[in-house]
């Protein structure tokens, strides 16, 4: 466990269109504004499509990361996330995890990380800026390699 003070910056309220890819219309946010880091207290929404990591099928390693993904539609959820810079590739590196709520299913839910999805009516969320420390994501050998947050000076 490590943890560090957070010096808070801006704090933004983002309303996503119908139609909107998710993902992509929040780091287009986050480029409008300059947003490189931050974390999402409130994200909530419906959406005609969303995909998660998630199976259907039995799973062998439960401890292991699954690459396998699910793709539900015509859900209601909410989630919160975090947002660090990729100084490789200079864009915003967004990892949100969301429970949603299948609307025709009498709100049969799933949750997990979000890989991507569509906007139905209207998202909202809110993007609360971190100036420091600085959020980096790397690989993680006590979590099989996964990408994980870490702080370093800015």
């Amino acid at each position: 466990m490590f943890s560090t003070e957070l010096v808070g910056g801006r704090r933004f309220a983002v309303v996503l269109q119908p139609g909107d890819d998710i993902l992509g219309a929040l780091a287009e946010a986050c480029a409008a504004h300059g947003i490189q880091q931050g974390y999402l207290p409130v994200f909530l929404g419906a959406f005609t499509e969303v995909s998660l990591i998630g199976t259907c099928q039995p799973i062998e390693d439960e401890d292991a990361p699954l690459k396998d993904s699910v793709r539900v539609t015509n859900v209601e959820g909410t989630g919160s996330g975090t947002i660090a810079w990729d100084a490789d590739s200079q864009i915003v590196q967004i990892h949100v995890h969301v429970a949603i709520g299948m609307k025709a299913r009498s709100a049969e839910g799933y949750a997990g990380h979000l890989l991507g999805g569509t906007v139905h009516y209207v998202t909202e969320i809110v993007v609360e800026e971190v100036l420091a420390p600085r959020f980096l994501r790397r690989p993680d050998p006590a979590a099989h390699d996964i990408a994980n947050l870490v702080f370093a000076a800015v």
